[in-house]
Parts: structure tokens; C-alpha cells; sequence
């Protein structure tokens, strides 16, 4: 049997984050069939990294094996890789899907599912830390599901997140959408009800603005790198996907730890937790994603089924 094969045109066209988040949802929701997943691996290239994420949770084996550049500003697309699929009788490899429109779908996703837990139902205002395919793919879908009338794009190179903000405003007419550098974001998160930060950076993207928001981080995945301020996360209701990984790869949870502004006892809930009793809608309630290897499994499910039938949502 030949595997089948998602490009990554094929895989952002199988259905919508709506959709996927909505599957991810009903999943956490049944509870996982399969075992628990060992910890994902990290290989330093000399240019990068290599990561490798195997799950079997599901019960369906599948491993993503994606490469990051470390220039941010390097060549287009800075993360490859493949995502494979295998039978779980025949241990036969079914489908072979591009890792990096994956990464996307699930990320913004999972992200997606923490917000319907956390964010106001009302946000008005949305603030985007990123001008890439994550930022652009998380604009896409809060306008998707909450009122926005205002999103900021806040970009360390508003140039080159130029053409993002022009298509971004051709889809959503009815959102006013503005592109600002990233030196002034502090000033245009007053109001904001949703954060979403999906960059590369190493140190927070701004400060503390000290009033009630919903934000997730989804763009560091190491200890000793993050993107939220470490007073917000201190005094915010945290939810994270797993504990244990947060503990390990989160430095936007390890750092304020280690700061002594927290303790990993303030991680109030876990993905699953967060979506059987969501979160009180007052006050800071910040969600860190780190991307796990059930998650791209039960997304990658819904596309290879959604592409097989012909049902491509675009």
C-alpha cells in the first residue's frame, strides 16, 4: 500500500482550525485510548535543531520529525519536516503529511481550545505577536470565532509582515487591522482582551499592561527562552497541556519559577482540566503551549480523512 501524501497545500486546504480545534476538543473530551507519550527529542544541527515527536496516545502511532532554522531571518520556511502516519495493526505507514503546515493547523488549534476556556466571550480587541505563518494563521482564526472589531499586528520587521497584513485585511473587511513595530506594542495593548504571541523571540515582548486579558504563548520551546513578562504569568490563572512538559521546556513557566515570582504549585490546571472547567473570564489567565505529539496525531486524522473524501474546506 502506497502511503498517502498531503503537500502542504493539501493539508491547510483539508479543513479549517475551527474544525481541527473542534476535533482536538471532542478528544480531550472522550480521553485517549492509546499510552502516554515518552518526551519529544531535541538534536542540535549545527545551523539549528531537530526535533522528534512520536505518539502512540491515540492510538494510532504517528512521529513528526521537523527541522528549525536558528536564523529567524533565514530562508523561507524556517521549520520542515514530515509527519508520518502508520497503521496501528499492520504497523504499516499510511501517511506521510508537510510537518510545517501541520505545525500550524495544531498550534493555532490548540490554542483555539484554550481560548474558548479562557478569553471573554466579548473580545473585542486582539493584539498578534508575529508576522508569520503562526501569527497569520492565529488572526485568522480569534477573528473565526470571537467579535473582533480591532487586531494589532505587532511585527519586529513590519516590512517584511507587509503582504501578511494586506491579505489579512482583504479577508476580514470588518476588522480594523493595523501593523505596528515591535518597540511600540506596549502602547497598543491597553484594551487588549486577547494576546497571542508566536514569535522567535528569547526575552518577553512587553510588559505587564496589568489588566484583565487572555493571552497564549505558543513560540518558545526551550527552558531559558520566553515571551511573556514573567509578572504576568505570576499573577495570571496558568494553564499549560501537560505539567511535567512545562516543568521541562517552558520558560515561560520555568523562568518566573526560577525568578521566585511562582512555583510550578500555581500551574492551576492542564489542557484537559482546563477544558472540563474553564477558567474564571476575570482577571489574567494565560495559556503556554509547547506542542504535543497527540495533538498533530488527532489533527492529522481529521485532514488525511477530511483530504481522502474530497471534503477540502478551501
Amino acid at each position: 500500500m502506497i502511503p498517502q501524501y498531503l503537500d502542504a497545500a493539501a493539508t491547510f486546504a483539508s479543513a479549517t482550525i475551527t474544525e481541527c480545534a473542534d476535533a482536538l476538543e471532542a478528544a480531550l473530551r472522550s480521553g485517549m485510548p492509546g499510552l502516554a507519550d515518552p518526551p519529544r527529542e531535541f538534536m542540535e544541527l549545527p545551523n539549528g535543531e531537530m526535533l522528534i515527536m512520536p505518539s502512540r496516545t491515540t492510538g494510532i502511532p504517528t512521529i513528526k520529525i521537523v527541522t528549525i532554522m536558528a536564523d529567524a531571518d533565514g530562508p523561507p520556511p524556517r521549520i520542515k519536516g514530515v509527519h508520518l502516519v502508520f497503521d496501528p495493526v499492520t504497523l504499516a505507514p499510511t501517511v506521510i503529511m508537510d510537518a510545517a503546515a501541520l505545525t500550524v493547523m495544531r498550534t493555532t488549534a490548540i490554542s483555539i481550545v484554550a481560548l474558548r476556556a479562557l478569553a471573554d466571550p466579548n473580545s473585542s480587541t486582539l493584539v498578534v505577536f508575529g508576522g508569520g505563518p503562526q501569527g497569520s494563521a492565529h488572526l485568522d482564526a480569534v477573528i473565526a470565532e470571537w467579535p473582533i472589531t480591532r487586531a494589532i499586528v505587532v511585527a519586529r520587521r513590519p516590512e517584511r509582515a507587509a503582504d501578511v497584513l494586506t491579505q489579512a485585511r482583504a479577508r476580514h473587511p470588518h476588522v480594523q487591522i493595523d501593523l505596528v513595530r515591535s518597540s511600540d506594542a506596549d502602547a497598543h495593548l491597553r484594551g487588549a482582551d486577547i494576546v497571542v504571541c508566536a514569535t522567535t523571540a528569547t526575552e518577553p515582548l512587553f510588559a505587564d499592561p496589568g489588566h484583565d486579558l487572555a493571552a497564549v504563548a505558543v513560540g518558545a520551546h526551550a527552558p531559558d527562552v520566553r515571551e511573556l513578562p514573567g509578572a504576568l504569568v505570576a499573577r495570571a490563572f496558568v494553564a499549560v497541556e501537560n505539567r511535567e512538559a512545562a516543568l521541562r521546556e517552558a520558560g515561560d513557566i520555568a523562568l518566573p519559577i526560577a525568578d521566585g515570582l511562582m512555583s510550578g504549585q500555581d500551574i492551576d490546571a492542564d489542557l484537559l482540566e482546563l477544558v472540563r472547567s474553564p477558567a474564571p473570564r476575570t482577571g489574567a489567565r494565560v495559556f503556554k503551549s509547547m506542542g504535543m505529539g497527540w495533538e498533530d496525531a488527532v489533527v492529522s486524522a481529521l485532514l488525511s480523512r477530511r483530504h481522502q473524501s474530497g471534503i477540502g474546506s478551501s
